[in-house]
C-alpha cells in the first residue's frame, strides 16, 4: 500500500516519519514542490490512501482539486471538519491525533480519533496501533453536534488551560513578582494536578481552598482579583466546577457547600 500525504505542516512532519518507521510506503505531495519533490496531484495519483494534512479551511478545495480514482481512501486529520468536506463518492475517513504538535512531534502513545466505515475502520485501528498510538473509535458518521462537542472538549483541554495560566500570570504580576518567573513557577502545579487526576480521577485530584471548604481564603482570592483590576468571572466559573468535583469526592458538608456556592455566586 502507498500513502500520499498532501500538505507538509506540523502534523505531516510527525505522521510521515511515523508511517515510514512502521514500514509503510509514503510519498509527500507539496503545493509548491521544488526539484525532486512531488506536487499534490502527482502524489495522489500514486497512492492507495491519500491523507489531506492541509489546514481545515483548505480541505474541501484541496480534495476537489485531486484526481481521485475508485478504490482510493481519502483521509483528513481534522477534529472539527466533517468527512463531507472530502470528495463525494469516495471512501472517506478521519484520523485525528489528540496532541498539540508544537515542539515534540512524536505520535507514540497519543490517542487518535478514528471515524471510518466498517470496511476501513479495522485497518485504521491496526495502523494506529502499528504507529504506537491508542485508537479511539468515533461514531461514523459523526453528527454535527457530536463533532462539535468532541472538538470543544479537545480544545478546552488544550488551549483552555492556557487561558487559566494567563489569569494566574496576571495575579502573579499583581503580587509584585517578576512576570518571567510565573510560568516556570506555576506550570509544575499544573502538571502535578494533571498527573494526580490520571491516577485518582478528577474528583480525587481537586485541591485548594474550595476542596477544603475554606470560604475565608476563597474570599481573599476574590478580593485580590478586584484589587488587581481583574474580572472574577473566570475564577467564579472554575470555582463552581471545582465545588462540584469536591462534592463528588465527598469532601465537604452541606454547610461548607452552601457557604462556598453563595460566595462564588455573589456579584
Amino acid at each position: 500500500m502507498i500513502h500520499a500525504v498532501v500538505g507538509y505542516g506540523r502534523l505531516a512532519q510527525a505522521l510521515v516519519p511515523a508511517l515510514r518507521a512502521a514500514g509503510q510506503q509514503v510519498v509527500v505531495g507539496r503545493r509548491w514542490p521544488v526539484d525532486g519533490e512531488l506536487g499534490q496531484v502527482q502524489a495522489a495519483r500514486r497512492a492507495d490512501w491519500v491523507w489531506l494534512t492541509v489546514p481545515d479551511d483548505q480541505i474541501a478545495a484541496t480534495a476537489a482539486s485531486l484526481p481521485w480514482r475508485p478504490g482510493q481512501l481519502a483521509l483528513h486529520c481534522s477534529g472539527a471538519t466533517p468527512l463531507s468536506a472530502l470528495s463525494p463518492g469516495l471512501a472517506r475517513a478521519g484520523f485525528h491525533p489528540l496532541k498539540l504538535l508544537a515542539g515534540d512531534a512524536g505520535l507514540a502513545g497519543v490517542h487518535v480519533g478514528i471515524e471510518a466505515d466498517a470496511v476501513h475502520g479495522p485497518a485504521l485501528e491496526a495502523l494506529a496501533q502499528a504507529l504506537g498510538m491508542v485508537p479511539l473509535m468515533l461514531s461514523s458518521p459523526m453528527t454535527a453536534q457530536a463533532r462539535a462537542a468532541y472538538h470543544a472538549a479537545a480544545n478546552l483541554a488544550a488551549s483552555g488551560v492556557l487561558a487559566v495560566l494567563a489569569e494566574a500570570q496576571s495575579l502573579w504580576r499583581a503580587a509584585g513578582l517578576a512576570p518571567e518567573q510565573a510560568l516556570p513557577a506555576l506550570t509544575p502545579l499544573t502538571r502535578g494536578a494533571l498527573d494526580t487526576a490520571l491516577t485518582r480521577g478528577l474528583a480525587g485530584a481537586v485541591s485548594g481552598p474550595i476542596a477544603r471548604g475554606d470560604a475565608g481564603v476563597l474570599a481573599r482570592h476574590l478580593e485580590a482579583l478586584a484589587a488587581a483590576g481583574l474580572e472574577a468571572d473566570l475564577l467564579r466559573a472554575l470555582g463552581l466546577r471545582q465545588l462540584a468535583l469536591a462534592e463528588a469526592a465527598g469532601r465537604l458538608d452541606v454547610a461548607q457547600v452552601t457557604a462556598l456556592r453563595a460566595l462564588l455566586a455573589a456579584r
